[in-house]
């Protein structure tokens, strides 16, 4: 009876846990992404900045 309950919770626990890695996971990833797209928006508003003041 225990050992049946107990393998149940570790399977819950193992569940939960690896749900949690995912989001974790995604999150991380989001926040990459967010700042590469900063990162390449600063760089095509020099380039464009740069651009604009060699025609002055």
């Amino acid at each position: 009876m225990i050992n049946g309950k107990f393998i149940k919770i570790l399977g819950l626990a193992a569940t939960v846990i690896g749900i949690g890695a995912t989001l974790l996971t995604d999150w991380v990833n989001e926040r990459k992404m967010d700042v590469t797209i900063e990162e390449k928006v600063n760089e095509a508003l020099n380039k464009k900045d740069e651009e604009n003041e060699g025609e002055s």
